[in-house]
């Protein structure tokens, strides 16, 4: 099957799923709550077809020759790593940097299962088999992915061994069952297969260690969503009305997974302690790249807002505002270094893959989410007040009180009117509720700031900087050894 288009995509999703929204069972391509980032998630899909386009979203398949995604592109030089790099600007530009979960987003993760197969097929040969034939049949059905990997938040308190876990109570021949719960898959609801990984942990035992995939549909699979953040007034709101990616809590109650979508147990502790720690890292491929180009054309969107308004207030010369967009300007031209050095400088994969820098990525990682939180302070202090008071649509159209707006807060200039809608745009990033899922979200994807600090200390060689400070203080190492 070629790339899909969005319809076949919104009817892929009508296949009897369990979603729950606010008690209700819901269609995900009909509930006003769901319905907005179904179709535009559905908008991607067709931009493969835009001949416009399609040479920097797909290409054909290694297998068929048909179209496929780009992002099954398994890279083999910079080249490959700028493609990829630019096919998912593109994307992510259209969503203003908010859109953290596109299918083509995923694929990384199915990528980065199969560039670590022969670490899984250690444990059992056909595990490696399942991932290389899984990951074929992703790119040529153009699947759209989620992933789950984070246990529910439990009280600190409760003992391990009182806290139920996902884990495996059933092998059979033909397969295993599985029970339990993971607590984040954003974007499952809109997904047509979920992808479970198991992130280390303090006591993980062996029968809670997994790595399989699910149709979402299957029997015993619930998806309880969280509340949504689209709107009721949609033309205030530029953003969240078409990019609300969902997170749902995922309950699996006794569901059967066939062997072929298995792609690791254990049977014991393994001698190895870090090996959890390697494969859930494997599993993430380039995935944390990808993050950091989100990032940075947020970066590219927020400096944008910030020099409108400036604009728009007539404060572009200030003093103060000109060292806060310096500020804005350095927080996305440093994110850009990063990503460069990142992808200039790759490094080789144990499947021989060309892979981004880890290094830089997990630096700009650390900075991306220092910085994000102060670029959105400096965008509200450079709105004032206007970002809470922007008249809101319904009010304009009012026939008794439109023109009273109109008149004393609009007025007839054009600039007037666009400053309301920049800073609507403004309201969405950094005040509202889907601004604020989107601050909570970048500060704990996947791993939260002091995690990834500790991961870059953990990896990083300090031997090379040690050894030229102790030869300046004239330290000699064979006295110290």
């Amino acid at each position: 099957m070629p790339i899909r288009r969005g319809e076949e995509y919104l009817e892929s999703l009508r296949d009897g799923r369990r979603v729950w929204l606010h008690g209700e069972s819901v269609d995900v391509t009909a509930h006003p709550g769901l319905a907005g980032s179904a179709r535009s998630v559905a908008g991607v899909y067709d931009l493969q077809h835009d001949p416009a386009h399609q040479d920097l979203l797909t290409m054909p398949s290694p297998a068929t020759g048909q179209r496929v995604s780009l992002a099954y592109l398994l890279p083999h030089s910079v080249e490959d790593l700028t493609r990829q790099r630019k096919m998912y600007e593109f994307l992510v530009r259209r969503t203003g940097g908010t859109a953290a979960r596109l299918p083509h987003h995923l694929a990384t993760v199915v990528l980065g299962l199969h560039d670590s197969r022969d670490i899984f097929g250690q444990e059992n040969p056909a595990f490696a088999e399942n991932v290389t034939r899984y990951f074929e049949y992703c790119r040529e059905n153009d699947l759209s992915i989620a992933t789950i990997f984070n246990d529910p938040f439990h009280h600190r308190s409760h003992p391990e061994s009182k806290q139920e876990y996902l884990r495996v109570v059933e092998r059979r021949a033909d397969g295993i069952v599985v029970r339990g719960a993971k607590g984040v898959g954003t974007q499952a609801p809109y997904a047509n297969e979920i992808l479970c990984l198991t992130q280390p942990r303090p006591n993980l035992q062996p029968d809670e260690v997994m790595y399989f995939a699910v149709p979402v549909n299957s029997k015993g699979l619930q998806l309880i969503c969280r509340s949504s953040l689209t709107p009721p007034n949609p033309e205030d709101h530029p953003l969240s009305p078409h990019w609300d990616e969902m997170d749902a809590m995922v309950l699996f109650d006794n569901v059967f997974i066939p062997w072929d979508r298995v792609f690791y147990l254990r049977q014991s502790h393994p001698k190895d302690p870090g090996l959890y720690a390697q494969l859930f890292q494997g599993a993430m491929g380039i995935g944390p790249w990808y993050v950091l180009v989100r990032l940075a054309v947020k970066a590219e969107v927020l400096l944008g807002i910030c020099a409108a308004m400036a604009e728009y207030l007539g404060t572009a010369k200030q003093p103060h505002v000109q060292l806060a967009l310096a500020d804005a300007i350095l927080y996305m031209e440093t994110m850009r270094a990063f990503i460069h050095e990142a992808e200039s400088n790759p490094v080789r994969s144990p499947s021989g893959l060309t892979l981004p820098n880890w290094t830089p990525a997990q630096a700009a990682r650390i900075f991306s989410i220092e910085g994000y939180p102060k670029m959105l302070q400096m965008l509200r202090e450079l709105c004032g007040s206007g970002i809470l008071m922007s008249p809101n649509q319904a009010d304009m159209n009012n026939p008794e009180i439109g023109q009273q707006i109109q008149r004393y807060f609009v007025g007839e200039n054009e600039r007037t009117q666009d400053m309301f809608r920049m800073l609507k745009l403004a309201w969405e990033y950094a005040c509202d509720s889907f601004g604020s899922r989107q601050l909570l979200f970048e500060m704990y994807n996947v791993a939260s700031l002091a995690t990834n600090k500790q991961r870059l200390v953990g990896a990083y060689d300090l031997s090379p900087y040690v050894r030229l400070a102790k030869e300046l203080a004239g330290i000699d190492g064979r006295r110290e050894a």
